[in-house]
């Protein structure tokens, strides 16, 4: 079992490959094996770490008071235990809030940035539905929570995210969770984007065209950065495009730092 530990946290990660770090971040409710599809090929060229966010997995739980701030300096203790200076992050969904909130407190600690069907910020009325799953997560058993999920994700098209996030749905953490996603329904990181300078990718699947609206909110506010929509996905587009999803963070990378070790 690997694990970094500070402050009372226990962080759970898996660590692929060599060369320029990069940290994979995933999505609300799931663990490190989300990134499944991605370790072989991208530990290929750089050294992959893919973790357990606080509330999921082998890491430790969520407390009271925590705020999206702690996220980012959970991810700057797991930099430290492994004695990475700087990293590339690629975060999905509520890994990629993760990863933008770590480029606002940690700048000089973020090489390159990849933020996938993501937000950073929620418009009315879409927050309505953000604040009903928090009751939702809290109290619906996870087999019918496993089921609608399931419902989303259409087996022929979708087979590899509707396995893994129906997999997940099984073994969250309901209050963990339920915590994890009123801290985000109140944040607020738009603003604050302009001032991230290291290369970014903003991705989004095609099938969703709210996170397509976010996504340009996104690339709008980071300077410089690039917007690209991945045909025949949604989020979590890493699960339900692989090939092209790979492709374009891999494209991203190896423009912007090459395959050799920083």
């Amino acid at each position: 079992m690997h694990y970094v530990s500070a402050k009372g946290c226990r962080l759970y990660y898996q660590s692929f490959g060599h060369g320029d770090p990069l940290v994979l971040i995933h999505g609300l409710g799931s663990d490190h094996r989300m990134w499944t599809p991605q370790f072989e090929p991208f530990a290929a060229r750089y050294h992959v770490i893919a973790y357990d966010c606080r509330g999921h997995g082998a890491s430790s739980g969520v407390p009271p008071g925590y705020a999206l701030t702690d996220l980012a300096k959970d991810l700057a203790r797991l930099l430290d235990g492994l004695k990475i200076k700087r990293a590339c992050l690629c975060g999905v969904s509520f890994g990629g809030i993760v990863a933008q909130q770590f480029a606002i407190s940690y700048p000089a600690r973020c090489r390159a940035l990849i933020l996938s069907d993501t937000f950073s910020e929620v418009h009315f009325p879409d927050v309505l539905g953000s604040w009903l799953q928090v009751p939702v997560l809290r109290i619906l058993p996870r087999p019918i929570l496993a089921k609608m999920i399931a419902t989303a994700y259409p087996k022929k098209r979708w087979r590899l995210a509707r396995e893994e996030l129906t997999r997940t749905a099984l073994s969250t953490r309901p209050a963990d969770v339920a915590r994890l996603r009123a801290l985000i329904n109140r944040m607020h990181l738009t603003d604050r984007l302009t001032a991230v300078q290291c290369p970014t990718l903003v991705l989004v699947g095609s099938r969703w065209p709210m996170m397509i609206k976010y996504a340009r909110i996104i690339h709008q506010a980071i300077p410089h950065s690039e917007l690209q929509v991945i045909p025949n996905a949604c989020d979590p587009s890493p699960l339900t495009n692989v090939e092209e999803f790979n492709r374009a963070v891999l494209s991203f990378l190896e423009r912007h730092l090459g395959n050799q070790p920083d």
